[in-house]
């Protein structure tokens, strides 16, 4: 049923929202499968051993934390392993993610300030990992705590950017064109389909140029065709920023991963190779991991991955 939600949310989440229907998901953050209220006594009683390393997963586009599972062992996540290996103390974050990425990044800046504010323990190091979609949220996220002065966001050591699309995703740019093109044509038909085919939500189609800031669409037409309105957000100073970039074959030189990188986000994508810093700045490409043969759902639970996070949160070069 949590899968179906989600599914729902990622498709209609925005309009379920206006509706005020109770199938929207709020952001929290998840424990057992319930949501865990950010008071110090709450906090302490599901974190019994909880320490100053905070390490926050933000799942992506119509998952819950549950991607973060590794098959057959639901309970081990990076999270959970970290917490054994390192001593960080694991959050797992669910959301609406049809709402726009600036919204849910808002939403995240403010359930982190809560979570700092109400730890058990004084928090010295927070560790975001944020898988496709998430990876964006959590930058968004950076950003507003940055313009408001939340106290967390001068805790962070690193950003894992989890098979993220930081220079968009090129299947909502593909569902763009096709709802553009048949809206032109003067046809009940295809007028129809195209106003199906918008009726996807603003968080997909946020997706299209990763949208991250509210100036990316408030006043904008969200149909219009392949308009890139993005803002050019720094990065976070002082942070570490590392891309985790998956591939469908051994090669990323091969066709197949040219054209469709890990099935969902290209590499260059994934790895923020950006051609135009004046729309997204570049991540720093010594930060960028590619794993040959893992596709965008593995990446969020696979050996190879963790040990490379392991190895980064333990300070070792990449």
């Amino acid at each position: 049923m949590d899968a179906a939600i989600a599914a729902l949310n990622a498709v209609v989440g925005d309009r379920l929202r206006a509706r005020g229907n109770g199938l929207d998901t709020p952001m929290a953050i998840y424990e057992g499968n319930e949501p865990l209220a950010l008071r110090r006594r709450a906090i302490a009683a599901a974190r019994p051993a909880a320490t100053g390393r905070v390490c926050v997963l933000v799942h992506g586009l119509g998952h819950t934390e549950r991607v973060w599972s590794f098959p057959g062992a639901r309970e081990t996540s990076y999270g959970s392993l970290l917490e054994r290996d390192l001593g960080y103390t694991p959050y797992q974050v669910r959301y609406n993610s049809g709402l726009h990425i600036s919204e849910n990044g808002e939403s995240l800046a403010g359930l982190l300030e809560a979570l700092v504010a109400a730890h058990p323990v004084r928090v010295r190091e927070v560790v975001l990992l944020g898988h496709s979609m998430g990876g964006l949220v959590a930058r968004s996220a950076c950003h507003v705590a940055s313009r408001q002065g939340h106290g967390w966001v001068k805790r962070v050591k690193r950003v894992f950017y989890v098979g993220s699309p930081h220079l968009g995703a090129p299947l909502e740019k593909l569902g763009n064109a096709v709802a553009w093109v048949l809206r032109s044509i003067p046809n009940p038909y295809t007028e129809l389909v195209s106003g199906v085919l918008n009726l996807r939500s603003s968080g997909i189609k946020d997706l299209r140029f990763a949208n991250l800031a509210r100036q990316d669409w408030e006043g904008r037409d969200p149909d219009a065709l392949l308009e890139d309105r993005r803002t050019a957000l720094p990065l976070l100073p002082g942070v570490a920023h590392c891309a985790l970039v998956g591939t469908l074959t051994v090669s990323e030189r091969h066709v197949v991963t040219w054209l469709l990188g890990d099935s969902l986000v290209r590499v260059a994508s994934a790895a923020g190779r950006s051609r135009d810093e004046r729309r997204s700045p570049s991540l720093p490409q010594a930060d960028v991991r590619v794993f040959p043969g893992v596709g965008h759902l593995r990446l969020a639970h696979d050996r190879a991955v963790y040990a490379h996070i392991r190895a980064r949160c333990a300070g070792e070069k990449p």
